[in-house]
């Protein structure tokens, strides 16, 4: 029987460490992601990701032992995005260009068992798909990634972000609206949705 997230937290506060490397294992993955697909970038959600295991600890004493674990993580991950984005757009952030010359883009990790054109077109579809996504407006963007790439229901979305659900709901549809717009011609999407 796997142990509970609640019992991991308390076993931390109690003191034995070892808890929490379970519950970064268990958990590392999915906050990766999330930060991978806010940010576009495997260094910056690298970081991000530990970052949010750090904060997470810091406050796991304010976890309220009914709540979701990887809901409580993905709004501190999500604040973190949001907070580096900002401070990105602040800096002024390097141009798309310049970070593909820097190498900043990340190789979608496809596998190599296929043709070299499959592989091409795989590639190509998903880098504009995630290109198309970075750069949604942040808050369309959280809503877009947690529910389509994580699975998580408009109600657990409005938890972590503090939203109502009809915001959560309208940041989705317009979220989509402006996806469909931009990858519409590369999806072979005709105006009309279909």
């Amino acid at each position: 029987m796997e142990i509970t997230d609640s019992d991991l937290v308390r076993q931390t506060l109690s003191g034995q460490t070892t808890s929490y490397d379970c519950l970064m294992k268990r958990y590392q993955k999915q906050v990766y992601n999330l930060a991978y697909r806010m940010l576009g970038n495997f260094e910056d959600a690298g970081d991000l990701t530990q970052d949010t295991f750090i904060r997470a600890y810091s406050a796991l004493a304010s976890f309220r032992q009914d709540a979701s674990f990887i809901t409580w993580l993905y709004k501190i991950a999500s604040n973190l995005c949001i907070d580096h984005i900002r401070s990105r757009r602040s800096r002024g952030a390097l141009s798309l260009d310049k970070e593909i010359e820097e190498g900043r883009e990340p190789s979608s990790g496809t596998p190599r068992s296929s043709e070299p054109e499959a592989l091409s077109l795989v590639h190509a579809t998903q880098e504009a798909v995630q290109k198309a996504v970075t750069t949604l407006p942040e808050d369309y963007r959280l809503a877009v990634v947690m529910r389509h790439l994580h699975g998580m229901s408009v109600e657990e979305i409005a938890n972590v972000l503090d939203k109502p659900q009809g915001t959560v709901k309208t940041h989705l549809f317009r979220g989509r609206a402006l996806l469909k717009d931009r990858l519409g011609a590369l999806l072979d999407i005709s105006p009309d949705g279909k």
